[in-house]
């Protein structure tokens, strides 16, 4: 039976709990967990495919330019330490978030398909998913 995403994301949660790390290490473990994603994981373009890990120059030379381009924020959780004003003092540690630029290409897949979402992290094909339909 396949898991769910909340089920699959309280399972991760539980297993990291469990493992007893400091706060900070079980907020990034958790963040970090692989979690299912609705993900097309590859794309055709008049029969040549896309996938994850093609250069950017790939995707252009097999799809052409996309219908809407969009530079996103992705949060990425770092662990900071704090240095202490005394020698007795043990350091602490806490997680904040660092913003990640990357890329969204939209592809239009004609009418009754749906759009295609690329990401591209430094110019390499990092996720590939379904947009929304076009009527």
């Amino acid at each position: 039976m396949p898991l769910t995403h909340a089920h699959s994301l309280g399972h991760a949660m539980v297993h990291c709990i469990r493992r007893s790390l400091p706060l900070a290490a079980i907020a990034i473990a958790c963040t970090l967990s692989p979690m299912k994603e609705a993900s097309a994981q590859s794309l055709g373009c008049g029969g040549l495919l896309v996938g994850v890990g093609d250069s950017r120059a790939s995707l252009v030379m097999k799809c052409g330019q996309p219908f809407a381009t969009d530079t996103v924020c992705i949060r990425v959780p770092r662990v900071v330490w704090t240095v202490p004003l005394h020698p007795r003092e043990a350091p602490r540690q806490y997680v904040t978030e660092t913003c990640e630029y990357v890329d969204e290409w939209t592809y239009h897949r004609g009418a009754g398909n749906f759009m295609s979402v690329v990401r591209l992290q430094n110019g390499v094909v990092a996720q590939i998913r379904d947009g929304v339909r076009v009527p």
